[in-house]
């Protein structure tokens, strides 16, 4: 099975010459092929075809999910200016289609271009300067990242002086009549990226939202959480400074003796979350490996972002990772607790009886 390629670009950056020029041999590299996604079995069906690409202006923000679902696919951008393409936009004559504002143009071309950069830094990526588009040396490096044939200069010479445009005018008009539809799809490419990202740690580099999740030790908790663990002490009733009480010297223990984690979310630097749990052996069966989660938290700023949910996810793969065989995840009773069970269940957790606790003294 030959691996698809992808190149991501933003408009105005030969996108369309090279689709045409990719399209070689038993390849077929095609161009914007998102707009025509109307699900995820949509896009599962496109990237396990053989023998193809595509060359995309709209989907740089969705390169997790793409290469989660395709491990091996090929990854190539091609950086250009975001000035020089918002003025490349305004010189267009879009035929009373629309009419571009430089300012929302400029922010959407932004919003997309450091989508490229955080692509660029992955291993594997080739990056390439739009101007250097026009250098045969560029194009062949390109063309050999993307296939399995060695460059073809004659292929190139072809094509090199031949002004390859698609009609944006038509594309726009595409995009506005087929608009609910590319809209919702949009919105369930985005709870599968949710689902994705929750399921694996980040390893200091954010993704699209800007959020990191990660291991911490205790001492950048301690130091980084304060704040957020005083909303969650104020969210089930307790006196804001009530996490200076809970028994930090037993969650040393643990972290020296490598039987917990501690992972967080944050955004910009700053802790919007927190999971711990405990790895220990089972009382019923000292073979099988459990992990007990202790507190966590989300504070009320990362509405949207499902950091519940993902740093669930986050912690279940650690866990995995340790190889433990169940996890324990416990509802209370105040703050958000009796809703707790909804998100377990959805997880695919069983009911494991009730816990109670009886004060002695």
């Amino acid at each position: 099975m030959t691996a698809p390629f992808i190149i991501f670009g933003l408009g105005r950056c030969r996108t369309t010459w090279l689709s045409r020029y990719l399209t070689y041999g038993s390849y077929h590299c095609g161009h914007d092929e998102m707009r025509h996604i109307r699900s995820m079995a949509d896009v599962r069906s496109w990237l396990a075809q053989d023998c193809t690409g595509t060359v995309e202006t709209n989907a740089a923000r969705w390169w997790r999910l793409i290469r989660h679902l395709r491990p091996d696919i090929k990854m190539a951008v091609i950086r250009r200016p975001v000035a020089e393409t918002v003025d490349s936009y305004l010189r267009l004559d879009m035929r009373g289609v629309c009419t571009f504002d430089r300012e929302k143009l400029t922010h959407e071309m932004q919003r997309q271009d450091r989508a490229l950069d955080r692509i660029e830094r992955q291993p594997g990526v080739l990056s390439v300067a739009f101007a250097d588009l026009s250098r045969e040396a560029t194009c062949a490096r390109l063309f050999e990242h993307c296939l399995p044939y060695r460059h073809d200069h004659d292929h190139w010479f072809d094509l090199a002086g031949i002004n390859i445009q698609s009609d944006v005018p038509n594309t726009i008009r595409h995009y506005l009549h087929h608009q609910p539809q590319m809209l919702a799809a949009a919105k369930t490419c985005r709870r599968a990226f949710r689902r994705t990202m929750g399921a694996a740690l980040s390893h200091g580099e954010p993704d699209p939202d800007g959020v990191v999740i990660r291991r911490e030790t205790l001492a950048a908790f301690e130091r980084d959480g304060q704040a957020l663990m005083a909303a969650h002490c104020l969210a089930v009733g307790e006196p804001e400074d009530q996490w200076r009480q809970k028994n930090w010297p037993l969650f040393q223990r643990w972290e020296d003796a490598d039987s917990g984690d501690i992972l967080t979310a944050r955004v910009n630097g700053r802790m919007l979350g927190y999971l711990i749990h405990v790895v220990g052996q089972s009382a019923e069966d000292a073979s099988v490996l459990t992990a007990t989660q202790i507190p966590w938290f989300v504070s009320p700023d990362a509405k949207g972002l499902r950091l519940g949910w993902r740093l669930q996810q986050a912690a279940i793969n650690v866990a995995r990772a340790r190889g433990v065989k169940e996890v324990y995840q416990r509802a209370g009773t105040r703050g958000d607790g009796p809703r707790l069970g909804v998100i377990y269940r959805r997880m695919g957790a069983e009911e494991f009886g009730t816990l109670y606790k009886l004060k002695v003294a």
